[in-house]
């Protein structure tokens, strides 16, 4: 697996979808500040979207997401009062959708992420709190059709395992939202850019999969094609850290995955994520997240209780 594809994996990255909506002019509404991560995509006409006092012009094939909970409006682009987001999903929910009556406007496919923000990946820092990808089918030629299609088909279906379709194709949009902003943005530094780098990849890579591996420095060159040096040197130009120090990163959080939703034990955690020594990964744990594995597995009972 990708170094990307594990990093959404440990963020439990889980989709959900509000409507498939027709709007017809006059149409406004308000969605605020909140703990997921909101998404709409253009399936026919265009809209306009003010956040932060900056208006973007949407049109069909885009797709817009804010990965950190940002408000927004949308509207048809006339300045019109809004409605709160909520009351637009409630009145669908309810078969009384809003905005129905008027000139024929804007389709759109709304919803939104949720992504376990308590993860300390530079991923999440990395991401903005703005994603407008611009004619997203341009990126995947027929593929924003096809997945439009059965969304729009699935959302409003009684059909078994229909939220489970939609559930997952709405992941699947969201990673192919966050790649066209990788192609279109590039950028030079940071976890994303090394994962798009051939060697920065691998050397992720094999420290993602062999995690439970006492890896050196020269194991990881090795897989990366690259001597220690010019290893050491380019990952901590790209990502900020050493390739060593990033080891005991993904240790941690990987260990914290185990405590938390398999269950595990300290000492099977230390030894699922390479420590010998349960007193050394105890350490390590603690200096990571300022508290013990004990105290945050107990944390975490309180909380499901």
């Amino acid at each position: 697996m990708d170094a990307l594809s594990t990093v959404l994996g440990l963020l439990r990255l889980k989709g959900c979808v509000y409507f498939v909506h027709d709007f017809c002019t006059p149409w406004g509404m308000q969605m605020d500040d909140g703990p997921f991560a909101p998404f709409h995509a253009v399936v026919r006409g265009q809209c306009r979207m003010s956040v932060d006092g900056q208006d973007y012009r949407l049109s069909a094939g885009d797709v817009v997401m804010f990965p950190k909970g940002r408000g927004h409006a949308l509207d048809d682009g006339e300045g019109r009062a809004t409605v709160p987001g909520m009351n637009v999903v409630t009145a669908h929910a309810d078969g009384r959708p809003l905005f129905q009556t008027g000139e024929d406007g804007v389709r759109l496919l709304c919803g939104h992420f949720e992504l376990d923000r308590d993860i300390r990946h530079p991923v999440l820092d990395e991401i903005p709190a703005v994603i407008h990808a611009k004619g997203l089918a341009a990126h995947e030629p027929g593929w924003l059709d096809t997945v439009m299609g059965v969304l729009v088909r699935e959302t409003d279906s009684a059909r078994p395992g229909a939220t489970v379709i939609v559930e997952r194709l709405a992941e699947i949009l969201f990673v192919q939202t966050l790649r066209a902003w990788l192609d279109d943005q590039q950028p030079p530094v940071g976890f994303l850019a090394a994962a798009r780098d051939p060697r920065l990849a691998r050397a992720l890579q094999v420290i993602h999969q062999q995690i439970d591996q006492d890896l050196s420095l020269q194991d990881v060159a090795r897989a990366a094609g690259m001597s220690r040096s010019t290893l050491a040197h380019r990952f901590h130009a790209t990502v900020g850290t050493t390739p060593m120090r990033y080891q005991t990163m993904w240790r941690m959080l990987k260990a914290r995955e185990h405590l938390r939703h398999a269950g595990a034990t300290a000492a099977e955690a230390a030894a699922r994520v390479g420590y010998a020594s349960e007193a050394a990964f105890s350490r390590a744990f603690k200096k990571h997240f300022q508290e013990s594995p004990g105290a945050f597995r107990r944390s975490q009972a309180t909380d499901r209780a």
